[in-house]
């Protein structure tokens, strides 16, 4: 009997196990690869290329369940912006995504719902695919297409994921400008290359930004952008439409604040600053006014360092005259009192440093141009020890009328003609090896340059290989215009400029190293040094960058002729 029970048990306790055993066996398990694939629209009321559309709901369906970001969803041409209220609103039920109109469409115009930066998969976040939907309130969809290309100006290369935009002409430049909405976009595919379609006729301002802000608005300080100053004629369709790219901070310049740290005095602006003056506006003690020691850093172009090079304290300040300009010759005038922190500057914890101008092909030429760069402001400078020396440890000074500081102390360029006798001089050594027989050096002794702090240099040496003719060769051509003022560019295959002839319509490149290089050509305003990228705030276009069509494959003893620019 016993026995009978105990088996009974083990047998209810096999039972009880079982659907828990079950339960586990049964479970699948979590988790695999997400469903990255985007959301496809399957469907859409109206269908795209409806005609005669009056309704004022609209409905997108698609393959899988969605979520939206509202700020980036537009219909084109924009609707009418109601007094306090939406053109617009919308609900999403799960796959499906509908509009309700409060505004009407307008009559006979065609519409095009862009959906593909708002749709998003609701878990994975993948944005949507797909065309736009189009349709159109009267009895035909608008028929203009463009197409076209966005390159970089000063390169000539296509730039790809470029947002452009069209605005109707005959809408208020000041409306559109301000809220940047356009009546039509599109974005350019990897290669620069675009279309957009089912354009009304009519005439279009057209902007371009590598921008991806979903405001449509250019942001000068980081993206790349292109524009035409006129309106672009659409009343057929147009191909191959070049819209050139340039990077240019058009901000106007402007004074941000003053900021005391240690040892010095930082003017922050809102953007880089190419040339400034500062005037002392009084005097320090008995001293008078102060000589001033300041520095605009590479790393912080916006920012301009005044240094306590008078034992100011924490307490004691001075006002101070402040001249700046921008890249774009945008300048500004103001005071500002200027104070310090005790204590030391950073800067002056490290030695004298400096850096040489970023060169293509180092080397000694005919016309021979250096710059140093240096950490601090230099106070005193002993020009005897700054030369050049040859193989033979034979010494060729700088005069006076070859070096030049510029206003703050913090670079010296250096500008040498060097006469045939001397070039002959570099090379006139048979003893010794081809290599060596090559070199030449710039060199700085120690101590030649003082700082504000009385930090010194330690030995600069910098060796230069000698252009010789027979391991060079030459490119040359004309240039037909009637325009008096522009520069001839060569460029390397990193379109770094190598050299550069001004306003010479015969001209002709000498002793270039064998290599592969291009050539442009930019045109200059009268009395302008440099180039001008132009101002879109003001609508002046970039001047004109012409490219020489095919590469220059150069060897050495070889000439390549015939490189002609018209225009």
């Amino acid at each position: 009997m016993h026995r009978f029970i105990s088996v009974a048990v083990q047998l209810l306790h096999y039972l009880w196990l079982i659907p828990i055993v079950s339960c586990v066996a049964i479970q699948t398990p979590e988790g695999g690869p997400p469903d990255e694939t985007p959301p496809e629209l399957v469907r859409s009321f109206p269908k795209s290329g409806s005609l005669n559309f009056k309704g004022k709901k609209i409905r997108l369906t698609f393959d899988k369940d969605i979520a939206v970001e509202s700020s980036n969803f537009q219909i084109m041409p924009k609707l009418d912006q109601p007094k306090n209220k939406k053109a617009y609103s919308y609900t999403i039920n799960g796959k499906t995504l509908q509009f309700t109109l409060h505004v009407p469409l307008k009559e006979d115009t065609t519409y095009a719902i862009h959906f593909n930066k708002a749709v998003k998969d609701r878990h994975e976040g993948t944005k949507a695919t797909g065309d736009p939907i189009i349709f159109s309130t009267g009895a035909f969809i608008d028929p203009i297409t463009i197409t076209g290309k966005t390159k970089e100006l000063l390169t000539n290369k296509p730039v790809g994921g470029v947002s452009v935009y069209l605005y109707d002409a005959a809408r208020d430049p000041k409306e559109w400008q301000e809220k940047a909405i356009p009546d039509y976009y599109t974005t350019a595919d990897k290669d620069g290359n675009f279309t957009i379609k089912c354009i009304r006729l009519g005439k279009y301002y057209i902007r371009a930004t590598t921008g991806q802000n979903n405001t449509y608005k250019i942001d000068y300080e980081k993206d790349k952008y292109g524009f035409f100053k006129e309106p672009i004629d659409l009343n057929e369709d147009r191909e191959a439409v070049v819209i050139p790219l340039i990077t240019s901070d058009v901000r106007p310049l402007k004074l941000l604040r003053g900021r005391p740290q240690k040892g010095l005095f930082e003017i922050v602006f809102n953007k880089a600053v190419t040339h400034y003056e500062l005037t002392p506006l009084e005097t320090i003690g008995a001293k008078g006014k102060p000589k001033l020691y300041s520095l605009v850093s590479e790393k912080e172009p916006n920012i301009i360092n005044i240094y306590n090079t008078f034992g100011l304290l924490e307490a004691d300040s001075f006002k101070v005259r402040v001249k700046a300009k921008d890249a774009l010759h945008k300048s500004l005038e103001e005071s500002i009192v200027v104070r310090f922190k005790e204590g030391k500057a950073e800067v002056t914890k490290f030695d004298l440093s400096h850096r040489l101008s970023n060169r293509v092909h180092p080397s000694i030429c005919a016309d021979f141009t250096e710059s140093i760069l240096f950490n601090k402001p230099i106070k005193i400078f002993k020009e005897a020890g700054i030369y050049f020396e040859v193989k033979n440890q034979e010494k060729i000074s700088l005069q006076p009328s070859e070096w030049v500081w510029n206003d703050h102390q913090t670079k010296l360029t250096i500008r040498k003609h060097f006469t045939p006798e001397e070039v002959r001089q570099f090379s006139e050594n048979k003893k010794e090896s081809k290599l060596i027989d090559q070199m030449v050096t710039l060199q700085m002794d120690p101590g030649t340059c003082t700082a504000f702090d009385q930090s010194t240099n330690k030995k600069i040496i910098q060796t230069y290989t000698l252009r010789k003719k027979e391991e060079t060769g030459t490119i040359s051509g004309k240039v037909e215009t009637t325009t008096p003022y522009f520069i001839i560019e060569l460029l390397d295959e990193k379109d770094q400029c190598v050299d550069a002839i001004r306003n010479t319509k015969k001209y002709q490149f000498t002793m270039v190293p064998p290599g592969t290089y291009k050539m442009r050509l930019l045109v200059l305003n009268e009395a302008e040094a440099e180039w001008s990228p132009g101002d879109i705030l003001q609508n002046i276009e970039p001047n004109p960058v012409i490219f020489y069509e095919k590469e220059i494959n150069l060897t050495e003893k070889w000439e390549v002729a015939d490189i002609d620019f018209t225009f």
